[in-house]
């Protein structure tokens, strides 16, 4: 009896365990909220602070192919709540206001990493999902 109750702690502590990676860098407030956002979803695949190290299955977001050039905030928005053929839809797990701030983070995180301008960063909030 004994080390059933043993086990049933370790496998208890290890789905505690399990939850979404937690943000590793600290945002100014205004943009909070999209990392917390991003931090509930979509760090298990994209990694902390959507940096993908290489042991996660999506790519790291915080990258030249996702600069707005490349990947608007349109396709941000649109591959969120349609998904791709490598990541299935998220619809229904953020509002229209969770996925722009979302968006707004990601730009910030891209503009900290000197990788777009400060004022890329700037995301419609009437946005609609």
């Amino acid at each position: 009896m004994k080390k059933i109750i043993t086990i049933l702690f370790a496998l208890t502590l290890l789905v505690a365990s399990c939850g979404a990676p937690p943000p590793t860098k600290k945002v100014p407030a205004e943009f909070k909220t999209g990392q917390t956002n991003f931090h509930k979803v979509c760090s298990n695949c994209h990694g902390p602070d959507a940096m993908s190290p290489g042991n996660f299955k999506a790519p790291r977001l915080i990258d030249e192919d996702y600069l707005p050039e490349n990947f608007s905030d349109d396709d941000i928005r649109e591959t969120i709540n349609k998904g791709t053929d490598k990541m299935p839809p998220q619809k229904g797990k953020f509002n229209a206001s969770e996925v722009n701030q979302i968006i707004k983070y990601l730009r910030y995180s891209q503009s900290a990493a000197e990788l777009i301008p400060d004022h890329a960063i700037d995301i419609d909030e009437e946005d609609e999902i």
